[in-house]
């Protein structure tokens, strides 16, 4: 479960921006890179959406910017609140058994 999963359906949202994830991990995740500039270290807040399910607005999280590239930005989750985590791995269990195995909704 911590290796890293295809974000396809997941959403992150921050600085007014909604922006698709490419893969996810319990530890954090990568996302398509928005049109500014993003540097290493940054610290924010966010809210993580997931296609399958209706938005939960307790999904938020901090989050530490630590590699950039061209087209991906790569954060790690700090702290993670128990709700994130269950967005998280209501995913993976999709992914892993096409259903969701780790949390009801």
């Amino acid at each position: 479960i911590d290796d890293r999963h295809e974000g396809e359906g997941l959403f992150i949202v921050f600085e007014n921006n909604l922006v698709e994830v490419v893969d996810i991990s319990v530890g954090g995740l990568k996302f398509r890179r928005p049109p500014f500039r993003l540097d290493i270290g940054h610290r924010f807040t966010f809210e993580l959406r997931s296609a399958y399910e209706d938005p939960n607005p307790l999904a938020k999280g901090v989050a530490v910017v630590r590699a950039c590239k061209d087209d991906w930005v790569a954060i790690e989750f700090v702290r993670p609140t128990f709700s994130l985590m269950k967005v998280v791995g209501r995913h993976i269990g999709r992914l892993l058994l096409g259903r969701s195995h780790l949390f009801r909704h």
